[in-house]
C-alpha cells in the first residue's frame, strides 16, 4: 500500500491522501493464439523428448515432459 501526497496539497493541513493496493491488478487472460502457441510449443519439446529418450533407450525424458505437461494443464491457478 502506498500514500501518494500530491505537490499542490503538500501545504494544507490535512493533505488529501491516495492509497492504492495491488487488488486492483488482474491478470491477463491468454489469448487463442498464445494458448496455441504454447500447445505447439509443448509439442515442440515432447518430440525432442522422444528421440532423446530412442537415444537414451529408456522413456525417461518423455514420462518428466509429460509429467510436467499434466500440470501445467491442470493446475488450478493457470
Amino acid at each position: 500500500m502506498t500514500h501518494h501526497i500530491i505537490r499542490s496539497e503538500a501545504g494544507r493541513p490535512l493533505p488529501h491522501v491516495q492509497i492504492r493496493t495491488a487488488s486492483g491488478r488482474r491478470r491477463r487472460r491468454a489469448t487463442g493464439s498464445e494458448v496455441i502457441a504454447a500447445h505447439l510449443a509443448a509439442i515442440g519439446v515432447g518430440a525432442g523428448a522422444g528421440l532423446a529418450d530412442v537415444l537414451i533407450g529408456q522413456p525417461v525424458c518423455i514420462v518428466l515432459v509429460g509429467l510436467a505437461y499434466g500440470a501445467w494443464c491442470f493446475w488450478p491457478a493457470r
